[in-house]
């Protein structure tokens, strides 16, 4: 959850006109490209740079929370192969370029509204008291991004807020006439009936394998894919976190000292909570009798149809301050498990207060929380150990020491590893991973990444490792990216080559069949003449509902045409080609009404306010053109590209 805060803050503020943004970026303005000046940039826009460093923050924050939704992990190469990047840099250049509209709208915003947004979110609150906390919000923020400080985030908001207010003027509600909304509804609630010959694979002939001349020539023409990795051999030096708590000790005291201050902060164990009735009465005479019959052993549903009351409102398992009325919890908590009493709330309204369970305060002892103290305690002088470590470290190198002799110096260990790719592979493609304690160099994408942004031969700064540590890096030779040997890649050439012709094979049949459909041949005829992978289906369609059977763009092409009509295109797993024909298209005639009605208008109204808004993005697009540098996105990730 805590990985999400700035994002969900920003999705509430900015959901429309941000997708309407995003969609954009797709269409106009946004291209890739490389100039001297964008070496460390994901993104230019206009002459803003959004660096590799905030876009790989970003990344990494957004692919921990994908991960928090999946059951299985997914690593950085499945993410980037699934658009996860270009995701994040687009939703980058939305924030920059609104950003960027706020500031040549002059507007501004009041730091104390950004400060008090940020101790007014629960999240930060203490669980005792409920009030804001400032040793929460530091772990929190440590959670989301370690090097986050909450000046940071709190600037983050402010831009936030000043975003909200650039586009709060054109995001207004449009009043949307009915005729126009009954229109929409006919229009996407027609239904056709399509009926369809689908080709697949098996349709065609498979092609006989090539020559490995002729596959030479395939693999130079689509080189991209069978190139093999840059390679780099290293110096590394490294202080891990987990190696270190193993050394660490905590003693009795230091447990015991703990063990009270985490009492007396509130960090420890949880709050009492009542569950509560909160009855309503017409006046002090009644609220007493309804307190009386309960207090005699009725229950709450019997007062309710003895004194026709409506439904009280119910608390459960809650703090003092959570009530609608603040004077029923804290009377509530006055109160002992089964009592009723009668009470005079803050409006001069009468209610019956009725307890109905009391959970106690849990408060763990220090015999429970030893174990809990002293690896808190370990892992606190460890990461002392580390922050001491760190500057005296830097300074030896700033000293022009090599990272072999700082790492004498201090007692850190060093280690050379041979070649390896940016995954963490080596030259046979085994990953260097390492023990439970200690991760190998294939698991900290930092290292890596470091190891593949140094020039050869410097002695790298000290930098923070993905497992909480300290390391420096030096590289020490680079074998640039070279072709793969043929017999390497001859499989997977092969297949790539069978399944390019498979493609261009199915492209030709369809056109074919699809040209005798036209002429008038009936589909039946031709599924029978094709044979083998020619499957014919009838199907109903409505513009509202997407098909899994056909593509976007042949679905779209069908509700285009009219009856008696054929078209032609691909089939939904983008393989398998189509060739359709409308058999019958019948219109809505029902009436609209009713709540439907309602959320059509709102709807509609919706898209007539995304032209207002398309005339806004498309300006600040052409102001700001943006430019997505895929190249330097791909190294950071270390990815392997397409």
């Amino acid at each position: 959850m805590s990985g999400s805060i700035l994002g969900s803050f920003k999705n509430i503020l900015m959901a429309v006109v941000v997708g309407l943004l995003l969609v954009s970026l797709a269409i106009w303005g946004v291209s890739d490209a490389f100039t001297p000046k964008t070496r460390d940039a994901a993104a230019m826009v206009g002459g803003e740079k959004i660096s590799l460093q905030e876009f790989d923050r970003q990344f990494k924050r957004s692919l921990r929370d994908e991960n928090q939704q999946l059951a299985e992990r997914m690593t950085t190469q499945q993410a980037y192969e699934r658009g996860l990047h270009q995701t994040v840099i687009n939703q980058m250049i939305t924030n920059k370029l609104i950003k960027i509209d706020a500031n040549d709208l002059g507007l501004d915003v009041n730091q104390r509204d950004a400060l008090k947004f940020v101790e007014g979110l629960e999240l930060f609150n203490n669980t005792i008291t409920g009030k804001f906390d400032e040793t929460k919000l530091a772990n929190q923020l440590y959670r989301i991004d370690r090097n986050l400080s909450r000046k940071q985030f709190e600037m983050q908001i402010f831009d936030a807020i000043r975003q909200e207010q650039s586009i709060s003027s054109i995001v207004s509600g449009l009043v949307t006439p009915t005729t126009f909304v009954d229109q929409q509804y006919k229009f996407m609630t027609e239904q056709r009936t399509v009926k369809m010959l689908i080709l697949d694979a098996s349709s065609v002939v498979k092609a006989p394998d090539p020559s490995d001349d002729e596959l030479r020539t395939f693999i130079t023409e689509h080189q991209n894919s069978y190139i093999a990795p840059e390679y780099r051999r290293a110096t590394v030096m490294r202080l891990e976190l987990a190696p270190l708590i193993l050394d660490m000790e905590a003693s009795v005291e230091e447990i015991a000292d703990q063990y009270d201050y985490k009492l007396k902060s509130g960090r420890l164990g949880t709050a009492e909570t009542r569950s509560f009735s909160q009855i309503l009465a017409t006046d002090e005479a009644q609220a007493q009798a309804i307190s009386d019959a309960l207090n005699g052993g009725q229950d709450v549903t019997s007062v309710l149809t003895t004194f026709t009351l409506n439904a009280p409102i119910d608390y459960t398992d809650v703090l003092p301050g959570v009530t609608s009325d603040p004077l029923t919890g804290e009377t509530a908590f006055t109160m002992n498990h089964g009592e009723a009493r009668v009470l005079e709330g803050s409006f001069g309204t009468w209610y019956s207060v009725y307890v109905s369970a009391i959970t106690p305060a849990l408060i763990p002892s220090l015999e429970e929380q030893t174990q809990n103290i002293s690896n808190e305690i370990k892992g606190e002088k460890a990461k002392k150990i580390i922050y001491d470590a760190q500057n005296d470290i830097q300074e030896s190198l700033d000293e022009g020491l090599s990272i072999e002799e700082a790492a004498k110096a201090h007692g850190i260990p060093v280690a050379s590893y041979d070649f390896i790719s940016r995954r963490g592979e080596n030259e046979e493609g085994r990953l260097m991973v390492g023990l439970a304690a200690a991760l190998g160099i294939s698991q900290d994408d930092d290292i890596l990444k470091e190891i593949f942004t140094t020039d050869m031969g410097f002695e790298g700064d000290v930098f923070e490792t993905s497992a909480n540590g300290i390391a420096a890096i030096r590289v020490d030779a680079v074998q640039d990216s070279t072709p793969r040997p043929f017999e390497d890649i001859k499989p997977q050439a092969l297949n790539a080559w069978q399944a390019e012709k498979t493609d261009q094979a199915l492209a030709l049949l369809l056109a074919d069949t699809a040209q005798r459909a036209e002429a008038g041949t009936n589909l039946d005829s031709l599924a029978a003449e094709i044979g083998t992978g020619a499957i014919i289906r009838e199907i109903s369609m409505l513009r509202a509902i997407r098909n899994d059977a056909v593509s976007p763009q042949l679905a779209a092409q069908l509700f285009e045409a009219g009856s008696g009509e054929t078209v032609r295109g691909r089939a939904a797993d983008g393989i398998s080609r189509i060739v359709g024909k409308i058999v019958e298209v019948t219109p809505n005639e029902e009436a609209l009404s009713g709540p439907l009605a309602d959320n059509l208008k709102r709807q509609a109204a919706q898209q007539m306010d995304s032209d207002i808004q398309t005339a806004y993005r498309t300006a600040i697009l052409a102001q700001n053109p943006a430019q997505t540098i895929g190249s330097n996105i791909s190294q950071i990730l270390g990815v392997n590209t397409p």
